[in-house]
């Protein structure tokens, strides 16, 4: 599909003309955030991790309200060292049910996703969620909400976040390649979102995707994880650049609630990957479940505007202690296409001291079959003549179990405001 570029514009350029139009008072916010992480790795089976520290996430970003019809945001990520684009976007809202965004924008997919970085109940989401979920990208997305209710959908195209996605989109689009173009929808259903103590949440979301020109190979996916650390930049479960690929399908399902100072959330998803020139599709899929208790009388949050849970209000002057547990899996071994599976558990203690200060320790314990080689940069077991290898099909598990494990201790520090 061409011209992508000119409908993006066209879709801009009329919101701030009419925007500006009757010249009202813009009303400016700004906003926040700063994580800084710390990971220690033990009992690694055969591929040693390196400890360390960094920023998860340094952002700044801006709000502006024209009226009450018209408003923007744009949100800056300075995390490793350079500037990338998250939300950036141009709102209308039409009355209390409708509303619309052009820009840069989240896609909606996944209640994990929806939720703000600053409201994770883990320092990272599972595995699933880091996998499948597009996130920001290019397009149109509208939005129909009532009190129990809420369906949004877009049009979706490339990303903008980053250099190398940038230059892949510039020369495949000299190639003549067309951009690649998503559909993506969401529902949610909260029968009980007038209570403030107690909800229930039910969704399900569906996204047809075909290959985008922000990659090295114009018909080309790949999924991968960071296996629950971004400490460590070794992707174990990775796919690959799998080729020749139609279309992808991407289905999902929500179920989570909330009573009091506990609450409750899990997601399954699948992605199914239809390939042509005589290649197999491919299925790949996951999931998680997770739940956290505040210890001190404090109260669950759950935003009806998003379909996914905010900060819990602290049950003390001095902040609340909550404690969490989640279980989750991810398999990316299809048919022909291996990149690997895992489980593993997450324990967390979460520490509000204010409204804008966080702190978090987690404990994850990772196990990973044989196909979890990060691409063939990380060792998976014993070949026969007794060496570490990093090639699955070499692997003697006479000589050693066929997989890796490890824990990692994780610490976070969070400033939002």
């Amino acid at each position: 599909m061409k011209n992508k570029r000119t409908f993006l514009f066209a879709c801009f350029v009329p919101c701030f003309l009419w925007a500006m139009a009757d010249e009202p008072r813009p009303n400016f916010s700004f906003f926040g955030r700063l994580q800084l992480d710390g990971a220690l790795f033990m009992r690694e089976d055969y591929q040693p991790l390196g400890d360390g520290v960094g920023f998860r996430r340094v952002r700044l970003g801006t709000h502006v309200a024209i009226d009450n019809r018209f408003s923007g945001g744009m949100e800056l990520d300075f995390t490793d060292g350079g500037v990338g684009i998250r939300d950036c976007y141009v709102k209308y809202t039409l009355n209390k049910e409708w509303s619309f965004r052009a820009g840069s924008v989240k896609e909606n997919v996944t209640m994990e996703s929806m939720t703000s970085a600053n409201d994770l109940l883990f320092m990272e989401s599972a595995c699933v969620v880091s996998a499948f979920a597009p996130e920001f990208h290019l397009g149109v997305q509208g939005a129909w909400s009532r009190p129990r209710y809420r369906l949004e959908g877009g049009v979706f195209f490339k990303k903008i976040s980053a250099l190398k996605e940038k230059e892949f989109s510039e020369a495949n689009n000299k190639e003549g390649v067309n951009e690649g173009i998503s559909y993506t929808a969401r529902g949610v259903w909260m029968p009980i979102a007038a209570n403030q103590t107690r909800g229930f949440h039910v969704g399900a979301s569906g996204s047809y995707r075909t290959p985008k020109t922000s990659t090295a190979v114009s018909d080309a996916v790949r999924y991968s994880a960071y296996s629950l650390s971004y400490i460590t930049k070794l992707r174990f479960l990775d796919t690959g650049p799998v080729t020749s690929v139609s279309y992808d399908w991407l289905t999902g399902a929500e179920l989570a609630g909330f009573y009091e100072g506990f609450r409750f959330q899990s997601e399954y998803m699948q992605n199914r990957t239809s390939r042509t020139d005589g290649h197999t599709s491919e299925t790949f899929n996951g999931y998680y479940a997770q739940a956290g208790y505040l210890l001190f009388g404090g109260q669950q949050k759950y935003a009806t505007s998003r379909g996914a849970f905010v900060a819990p209000k602290p049950g003390r002057s001095w902040g609340d202690v909550e404690l969490a547990l989640r279980y989750d899996r991810l398999d990316l071994n299809g048919t022909a296409v291996k990149g690997g599976s895992s489980e593993g558990w997450t324990v967390g203690v979460n520490y509000y001291a204010t409204r804008y200060v966080k702190f978090q320790l987690n404990y994850s314990y990772i196990s990973q079959d044989k196909y979890a080689n990060a691409m063939g940069l990380a060792y998976v077991g014993y070949d026969s003549a007794g060496e570490l290898t990093r090639k699955p099909a070499e692997v003697d598990e006479s000589k050693g179990k066929a997989s890796n494990a490890y824990g990692i201790l994780g610490v976070r520090f969070q400033v939002s405001f």
